[in-house]
């Protein structure tokens, strides 16, 4: 029996060595964005409804809606009512915010400082002096309601759905799911579609459809990563439907980022597209520089990561049936830019538990437990450099010190900053640091069989000491008028040195076609986070076309 016992534990810690969880560390840095012109579409007496372009000169840089807010610069519009902005279009073909308000504009000229706040190397604010349309024809009030309304239908109801997307093919050396199998091709169409429904109410669509083993149908897949409608009314938005919403200031390092999942099995050269939708319901309440966000999510998809196929061993996922809930307050438009959130619900990465051994061999369970979490993030400009700051305390389903196989409460947080040299030379420094709360030395248990289990868990959970801290650091550049850029990103821990580097090159050879060419390292001892991720290692090329 001892020995039976030793072979099960012998086969636990290799499938639990195998399984990569939380593999994707590094995306590309944010780069220069241009804030174009403004179009106001409104007139002098009616809400406020204009659109500003922005050019991001990547073109797979990832800008969101909270980049952007509305400021009070010198003698800026004092009586200006509260805005709402939201990003439309796509980044292949184009984006522009969108600025629009609740109440009638009683004036015909307004000044706008529109902000981008969430640039890394720096603070960009561009005042807009805006002069809108004379107010309707006073002498025909009824016929010029009635040609205005019929040109809100005109244009509500007979435009043509924005649709934007790109083409991809690709090579991996490797795939990431651990089956073994090298030198992949794949190709990959992902498309966006945005249907305006009047003036506030929209559907949105997005996923992709994909082959990871190019010529083979059985290796056809597709995926609907978001499908949601999105409407205002006064100062309140409200978004329902499958939507991916990420939280968080810091680069990348993201602690109070738990609401959506990922799959990181997916072969793309892109880290944001491995974001998956959750069904959720969100509403957010606007009121000058300050909102507030509520969100319920009714149940959950967790993270996707890659587990080895082991001799003796089989997984099965245990996933509660449960509502989530989430709150964040969020200041965005003074000199410091900062949030503090709260979430309750299923935790995106399980916990392992061991369930019955039969003739067939263990079952390894991973189980999601219900978590809490409170956090909060801060980012500021000073000159050239930008500084960020994350932190979230994470309480578990952990019962005490002698509980190994449920992840232990655990402070997170990152702080750090980043300046942009010359023209395009962007450094990214970060610092992080865990510490574990309930800690107790693995390699301290007596239990032969539950010590290699505590020992591979705790690794796997960045909880195999009291306090863990590394940095992390991002480094991009441009050439060639800036038809050439190149990044190297790495994080790395102290004390049980390991680490995981990505060097990429990025091409442009038009507009609309652009060549990736990288790769993925990790390095480590087999007890340690990126030791365990060694197999993750592969090199990496794709062409994408975007329209």
């Amino acid at each position: 029996m001892l020995q039976m016992g030793i072979n099960i534990s012998c086969y636990t810690r290799r499938a639990l060595s195998l399984a990569i969880i939380f593999a994707s560390l590094s995306t590309q840095l944010a780069h220069a964005l241009i804030i174009g012109e403004i179009e106001s579409i409104s007139r002098e007496g009616e809400p406020l409804l204009a659109y500003v372009q922005i050019f991001p000169s990547n073109p797979d840089e990832k800008i969101t809606t909270s980049c952007f807010s509305l400021v009070k610069v010198g003698q800026a519009e004092p009586d200006l009512p509260a805005a709402s902005l939201e990003l439309e279009g796509d980044r292949n073909i184009g984006q522009r915010i969108k600025i629009s308000t609740a109440t009638p504009i009683n004036t015909r000229l307004l000044t706008l400082p529109l902000k981008a706040h969430c640039i890394p190397h720096g603070l960009i604010i561009r005042e807009f002096n805006l002069e809108l349309k004379p107010a309707p024809n006073t002498l025909f009030p009824q016929a010029e309601s009635v040609s205005t309304q019929a040109e809100k239908v005109d244009v509500s109801f007979l435009q043509k759905p924005e649709l934007s997307g790109s083409i991809r093919a690709g090579y991996f050396s490797s795939s990431r799911k651990l089956d073994g199998k090298n030198d992949l091709g794949t190709s990959s169409i992902w498309l966006k579609a945005t249907q305006n429904i009047g003036e506030n109410v929209s559907v949105v669509a997005q996923g992709w459809i994909r082959n990871d083993e190019t010529f083979r149908a059985d290796a056809d897949s597709k995926k609907l990563q978001e499908g949601y409608i999105k409407f205002s009314t006064e100062n309140v938005d409200y978004r329902i439907g499958r939507q991916i919403i990420v939280w968080g200031r810091a680069d990348r390092l993201n602690p109070t980022d738990n609401l959506t999942p990922r799959n990181f099995t997916l072969l793309t050269a892109e880290e944001d597209d491995q974001r998956l939708g959750s069904l959720a319901a969100k509403i957010t309440y606007h009121s000058h520089e300050n909102s507030l966000t509520a969100i319920w999510l009714p149940g959950m998809d967790p993270h996707i990561f890659p587990v080895a196929t082991t001799p003796g061993i089989f997984f099965t996922q245990h996933i509660p049936h449960t509502n989530r809930i989430a709150l964040k307050f969020d200041h965005s438009g003074g000199n410091v830019d900062w949030s503090a959130s709260y979430y309750s619900g299923l935790d995106l990465t399980p916990d392992i538990a061991i369930g019955a051994t039969t003739l067939s061999g263990t079952n390894i369970i991973f189980d999601h437990n219900r978590i809490h979490v409170l956090g909060m993030d801060a980012a500021t400009v000073i000159g050239r450099y930008g500084l960020r700051a994350e932190a979230a305390y994470t309480w578990t389903a952990n019962t005490g010190e002698n509980d190994f196989l449920v992840k232990k409460p655990f402070l997170y947080m990152v702080m750090g900053g980043d300046r942009t040299f010359l023209d395009y030379l962007n450094i990214n420094i970060q610092y992080y640091l865990r510490h574990v709360t309930n800690y107790s030395d693995p390699q301290a248990i007596t239990d032969p069989l539950l010590r290699p289990v505590a020992i591979q868990t705790g690794a796997l959970w960045n909880q195999f000491s009291r306090s863990q801290h590394g940095v992390s650091i991002r480094i991009s550049n441009k050439w060639f008028n800036e038809t050439l850029e190149g990044e190297i990103a790495a994080v790395g821990s102290f004390g049980q040195s390991n680490y995981f580097i990505r060097p990429k090159l990025v091409y442009a050879f038009s507009d609309n076609v652009k060549g990736s060419l990288g790769l993925d390292i990790y390095r480590g001892d087999n007890n340690t986070f990126f030791g365990r991720l060694r197999d993750n290692s592969l090199l990496f090329a794709e062409m994408k076309y975007g329209f």
